[in-house]
């Protein structure tokens, strides 16, 4: 996706990926005064920085591309095509969006885009086998699987309900920031998030899951 005729440094901090397998969640987060810092450095042309924020942020935009994409080849495709945009765009970044927001919004145009040019205008189904990495511990599998089971019938919803509620609940995003990550104002935002919720408590009542 024109990513091989760009190969700085920090592209070395894109994990080599298989067909099934995601990296983890780093460590240590970063503070958002910590990401602010490393995003001057990389606007000065600082690559090990932007390295730093491809660490942060590759796991999350793949989880969310993930989501989108039919497998995970394509979702690595997509993960790579927005790191390597934000590294061209990284000097026009406006410091009063959080890097988080601006970086989904990249992938969310990157992913949209590719749908045009495939002609796919609707979410997939992901096999139960083919996951992205949970954010729940490992040492509770209870809640794991219930997670899982419950992810799994938000995708049965509308593409659009489906999306707010992993922005909102799966990435903690406000309702200004998906506004921006979906180019939407807020108030529609919360409509919908509202109706996401409402369609998504009486599948899970069906299932005898609470909400």
């Amino acid at each position: 996706m024109g990513a091989t005729a760009l190969q700085p440094g920090w592209m070395m901090a894109l994990p080599e990926s298989e067909e099934t397998s995601v990296q983890a969640v780093p460590a240590r987060v970063l503070s958002a005064d910590e990401v602010v810092g490393q995003v001057r450095l990389a606007q000065r042309g600082d690559n090990e920085a932007f390295g730093v924020l491809v660490k942060l942020y590759h796991a999350r935009v793949y989880n969310f591309l993930f989501r989108m994409m039919n497998g995970s080849a394509e979702a690595e495709d997509l993960t790579q095509e927005t790191f390597v945009r934000a590294f061209k765009a990284i000097e026009r970044f406006d410091f009063r969006c959080a890097f988080s927001t601006w970086l989904f919004t990249i992938a969310k145009r990157a992913a949209l885009n590719h749908f045009r040019d495939t002609r796919r205008h609707n979410h997939v189904e992901i096999d139960a086998d083919d996951h992205p990495v949970e954010d729940t511990p490992a040492s509770d599998h209870e809640r794991a699987d219930q997670g899982k089971r419950l992810w799994s019938i938000a995708r049965t919803l509308k593409p659009v309900y489906h999306e707010v509620l992993w922005l909102r609940y799966g990435e903690d995003f406000s309702m200004e920031e998906i506004g921006r990550i979906i180019s939407r104002p807020a108030l529609y935002v919360k409509v919908v998030l509202h109706r996401a919720r409402t369609a998504l408590a009486k599948k899970l009542e069906k299932e005898g899951l609470a909400l």
